[in-house]
């Protein structure tokens, strides 16, 4: 192909307008594909609009906690002694960190164990998160000038108010672990919806339920999630006089001198960070089988996420300078503890008609994909399946423009223009070939009585029975088509194809089979053409028979002809189309004389 046909056949491809077309086809296999892959659309269909929730729209809320202190019960039963043994907090041998050069924090060499530290000091809360102190170091420092006047030449050191140099001090806010919080979360969606979950269910680290709590139950101690810091941290499978996995180097000098194990500092000393989690929701999992369900609950779950590392500490100053000297001395507060970080997880949904609208339009998008299967599988099981569904619009325009122009123009040449071979033409072996019927007709009497008498087709045999006189019958010969456009068969070769009869299915060749007619007796002969598809006969009213290519069957009046037969396992499953019925009526009787020959 040339480069400039290419290019012509991609303008004409580009200049024209493709659309569906509609085409059905009786076909048990297809039609059970088909409605199979529809009902299963349809199941998909409603298992994810209703099942799945996919009418409606969904977020992840914001997240508001209101975090409720409670030290009632801190320092109840808290003894110094009961701390101090060879594992316990209180113990500062125990508990000492001396550094290490892969560790960026200082050293930690003796912790008091302090029970004057009172909670407000180490606990502060926001609707964000908590932090609870456990450790606490401070140091004292004071700012000397050569001259307080005007305060030049100053130097700051880490001594008090006397001027004597200290060091750091670092305290264990005692039984910290056994202060109360309540935490009371509220989610916000952006449209308008601010309240809480009606239940919560805490679970722990390994996904295990521990515990539901009711807001709007009659047990008021159960509306919120309430543990001690001891608690919460045991969902997160951690424990505050843990050792924490820190990475220390071969010289590290915290060694175990009963095991010879590394010493490691203790998550009351480190810090310890934990996410809250929140996981809310106002619809149930397709798998709970209450898809109108739609209370809004929440999970509430606990995680470590700061092992084996230093939490960052909070600081702070305390001055504590005369009036005018205000900034002169003071101390330096640095407080490290569980700092926990709440987290909204989940969705909450409404119901959205766009949404809706286009959940249905995705599900409807499916059909197209199941007609798009069932063609591909027609194009296995039938060869003219692409034909019959693709059609060239413009072969059907050259068809009607020629027709138009032979309705009104006639055909673009003369018989003459024809020739058999070269010299010949048509009209000339036209007239040949009729001299020489004329010539076997008059032997038509003589040899007909022989002829049945042999036992010829039994549509033959009544030709015995013309006499000598040759008082032959003339009959009309027609093909009544399927829309009752009668065919007139005159005596020659006529071809019955698509376009006759009203017959249009593309499966009909043009040429599908060729019908000879006798005008003497009524009868006529039938025969298939070679085309894909086979065509049928119904003889005297009987079951349809396959006519194949090259074979021929006689005719009587009232027999049937089929353009397209397809054979079934039976009668019942066998179909025809472009169906025809011969008929020959009786016009008049002619006298002996040359008559063309018969069957």
């Amino acid at each position: 192909m040339s480069f400039r046909k290419g290019l012509v056949e991609i303008w004409e491809d580009m200049m024209s307008y493709r659309t569906l077309k509609v085409v059905k086809i009786s076909d048990k296999r297809l039609a059970y594909v088909h409605k199979s892959l529809m009902a299963s659309i349809l199941v998909y269909a409603t298992i994810t609009m209703v099942g799945a929730h996919t009418y409606m729209l969904k977020e992840k809320p914001r997240l508001y906690v209101t975090t409720t202190v409670d030290d009632t019960n801190r320092l109840s039963n808290w003894t110094l002694d009961s701390t101090s043994g060879p594992r316990g907090y209180c113990n500062t041998e125990y508990t000492s960190f001396p550094g290490d050069e892969f560790v960026p924090e200082p050293a930690y060499p003796q912790t008091r164990c302090a029970s004057y530290i009172s909670t407000a000091q180490m606990v502060s809360v926001t609707d964000q998160g908590a932090f609870i102190g456990t450790h606490m170091r401070q140091q004292a420092w004071k700012r000397t000038c050569a001259d307080e006047t005007t305060k030049q030449d100053c130097v700051v050191e880490n001594k008090d108010e006397n001027d004597v140099a200290v060091a750091a001090e670092d305290h264990f806010a005692a039984d910290i672990e056994n202060i109360v919080l309540k935490f009371q979360p509220i989610y916000v969606t952006s449209w308008g919806v601010s309240e809480p979950a009606h239940r919560i269910t805490v679970v722990n680290a390994a996904r295990k339920e521990v515990k539901e709590f009711e807001r709007y139950g009659t047990d008021v101690t159960n509306q919120w999630p309430t543990f001690t810091l001891k608690e919460l941290l045991k969902l997160a499978e951690m424990d505050i006089d843990a050792q924490n996995p820190i990475i220390v180097s071969k010289n590290y000098k915290g060694v175990n001198s009963e095991t010879g194990l590394p010493r490691l500092p203790l998550f009351r000393l480190t810090g310890l960070r934990i996410a809250v989690d929140f996981t809310f929701s106002n619809f149930r999992p397709m798998g709970e089988m209450r898809p109108f369900d739609f209370t809004p609950l929440a999970v509430m779950t606990v995680k470590a996420t700061s092992v084996g590392s230093f939490v960052t500490p909070r600081e702070s100053t305390i001055y504590s300078g005369t009036t005018s000297n205000f900034d002169s001395q003071g101390t330096v507060l640095s407080i490290r503890g569980v700092n926990i970080e709440f987290q909204a997880k989940g969705l909450m949904g409404k119901a959205d008609g766009y949404t809706g609208m286009m959940a249905l339009m995705s599900c409807l998008v499916m059909v197209g994909v199941a007609t798009a299967i069932v063609d591909v599988v027609g194009a296995f099981i039938y060869d003219s399946f692409k034909d019959d569904k693709i059609e060239d619009d413009s072969e059907r325009q050259h068809l009607e423009h020629m027709i138009l122009n032979i309705e009104t123009s006639g055909v673009p040449f003369k018989n003459d223009d024809f020739e058999f071979e070269p010299g010949t033409s048509v009209k000339k072996q036209i007239d040949e070939l009729t001299r020489d019927i004329q010539r076997q007709a008059t032997l038509l009497h003589h040899m007909s009585g022989e002829l049945a008498a042999a036992g010829l087709n039994s549509h033959t045999m009544h030709m015995a029975d013309l006499g000598e006189g040759v008082q032959s019958a003339r009959y009309e010969c027609v093909l009544k088509g399927p829309n009752g456009e009668d065919i007139f068969l005159t005596g020659g070769p006529q071809t019955v194809g698509r376009g006759h009869g009203g017959a249009q299915s593309k499966r009909i060749s043009h040429k599908q089979i060729s019908v000879v007619a006798n005008t003497h007796n009524g009868m006529a002969r039938v025969q298939g053409l070679p085309t894909k598809n086979i065509s049928g006969v119904a003889l005297g009213g009987g079951p349809w028979q396959p006519l194949g290519p090259e074979a021929n069957v006689d005719l009587k009046n009232g027999d049937m002809i089929a353009l397209l037969m397809d054979e079934g396992a039976d009668e019942a499953e066998t179909t025809v189309d472009g169906v025809f019925r011969f008929q020959a009526t009786y016009v008049e009787d002619k006298q002996q004389g040359g008559s063309w020959f018969g069957w």
